[in-house]
């Protein structure tokens, strides 16, 4: 049963956002672009090893949670790309989606991606973070006094990915061989949960799932104001008059251009927003206009006349 399902991380709806709203020219455009790109490839590969686990018909009672998020007792985060609960075992996945050939060295903790060109790169330590990552389930285990074995593995999400010198343990393989590496640890490992134990279990790892928040960096001054035209890829600030938002580049006309504008403002500045605040990050002269289009939303309202603020939800591009 999926628990958790891996929805699109806010990091990368961020900054898309974030790219809509900085100037081409932008010291770090070319920076987020790139980060953008490699969270996305990263995102694909994700979602090329979920659709291996509604192929296992052998795994019968289970648990999947998906990009499973959790605060240690330290304070510190664990972002973890697949959890696997039965009763046999407690499965934690690294996955990666890396073109070229990769090689690990033990000794310096270092993962090398070497590219068809011959280019190196160090690449983030899967094996640490599988091993940071055990430790926290063994605390968690030991807390609600439940023993279960558990497995760990990095997978490889792009199957032109080569392989070359990497440990035994933990095993690093291509998605094709997730289910047979799960068939291997059903047979070594006997059952140990009953249902009740593994329902609660799962509970207990659902009830505290935490999200963090991904935070930029960037100043309030370097995001573009204005209801951008979407028809010309965000390059033109539309205008608005009687409640129409127009272009005066392409011509085309909207009454709901504003919403995408609105949760660009509510991902990069403010869920909340005043009256005034939307008149000058709108470029809307009028306060009674600025109201009716606010109050046309009806967004939920904090507060009485000048101390009034509007929150903005995450659905606001479905109004």
């Amino acid at each position: 049963m999926l628990l958790l399902d891996r929805k699109t991380p806010k990091s990368i709806i961020i900054i898309e956002a974030l790219l809509r709203r900085l100037d081409a020219n932008d010291r770090d455009f070319t920076y987020f672009q790139d980060y953008l790109t490699r969270l996305k490839y990263g995102y694909e590969g994700e979602h090329r090893v979920d659709r291996e686990w509604f192929e296992m018909p052998y795994l019968n009672e289970h648990y999947l949670f998906f990009n499973y998020e959790i605060e240690n007792e330290f304070g510190f985060s664990h972002q973890v790309d697949t959890v696997l609960l039965t009763k046999h075992f407690l499965l934690i996945l690294e996955v990666k989606n890396i073109s070229g050939r990769v090689d690990y060295d033990e000794q310096k903790h270092q993962l090398t991606r070497t590219r068809p060109t011959g280019t190196e790169d160090i690449l983030t330590n899967p094996f640490d973070q599988l091993h940071r990552h055990e430790e926290l389930f063994q605390r968690i285990l030991s807390k609600l006094k439940i023993f279960l074995p558990i497995e760990k593995a990095v997978v490889m999400a792009n199957p032109s990915s080569i392989i070359g010198n990497v440990p035994k343990s933990p095993p690093i393989f291509h998605a094709s061989g997730l289910r047979s590496f799960i068939k291997k640890c059903l047979v070594r490992n006997e059952s140990k949960l009953t249902t009740s134990q593994l329902d609660k279990l799962a509970k207990y790892l659902l009830s505290n799932v935490v999200t963090r928040d991904f935070d930029l960096n960037i100043s309030v001054e370097r995001i573009r104001k204005g209801v951008l035209c979407e028809n010309c890829n965000y390059s033109v600030v539309m205008t608005y008059k009687r409640g129409i938002w127009s272009c005066p580049q392409c011509g085309v006309q909207s009454r709901k251009a504003f919403l995408r504008a609105l949760d660009d403002y509510r991902l990069l500045i403010s869920d909340r927003i005043t009256n005034q605040e939307f008149r000058e990050f709108f470029h809307v002269e009028s306060m009674y206009a600025s109201s009716k289009i606010l109050s046309r939303l009806n967004l939920k309202t904090v507060g009485n006349k000048k101390g009034r603020y509007y929150i903005i939800p995450e659905d606001i591009l479905n109004r």
